[in-house]
């Protein structure tokens, strides 16, 4: 297939293509990051790859309830796939979800004690949101907004 051809394809009306964006994350303790990012966050896990002593979970895929998901395993300082950039406490992403979905994760990162950053409130664009971070210091902003092709 060709550029010209890939430009001009767009799905047809009311078709959601598969998540194609997948941010990945290191994490120290990834086995712990999963069990707080599905139970605190909401995310699910879809699948966990166990790797060696040296590196516990080699892959994780946990799913977004609203669609996406994000990938994750135990940080290889000296193996990392993006080099030097991309370790533990050093991400960032956004996740979108329903407003009532926004309130109840802001209340179990609260009950939680991780740090919030920018507490629950409006933005200037329509949305409610939130920004956390995680215990590995990853930051996450939570919030109703879904970009404007949705």
């Amino acid at each position: 297939m060709s550029a010209d051809e890939n430009e001009t394809q767009t799905p047809p009306p009311g078709h959601r293509p598969a998540p194609g964006v997948w941010p990945t994350l290191s994490y120290r303790d990834a086995d712990a990051a999963i069990s707080y990012l599905a139970d605190v966050v909401g995310f699910v896990v879809s699948e966990v790859h166990r790797g060696d002593p040296d590196r516990p979970v080699e892959h994780a895929e946990l799913l977004w309830p609203f669609g996406g998901g994000i990938m994750l395993g135990t940080d290889q300082p000296d193996g990392r796939w993006s080099g030097a950039v991309g370790g533990p406490g050093t991400s960032t992403a956004y996740l979108a979800a329903p407003v009532s979905v926004v309130a109840d994760v802001a209340g179990r990162v609260a009950g939680a004690g991780w740090t919030i950053s920018q507490p629950l409130a409006d933005t200037g664009y329509g949305a409610v949101g939130f920004t956390f971070l995680d215990p590995e210091g990853n930051a996450w902003n939570l919030g109703t907004y879904l970009g404007s092709g949705f």
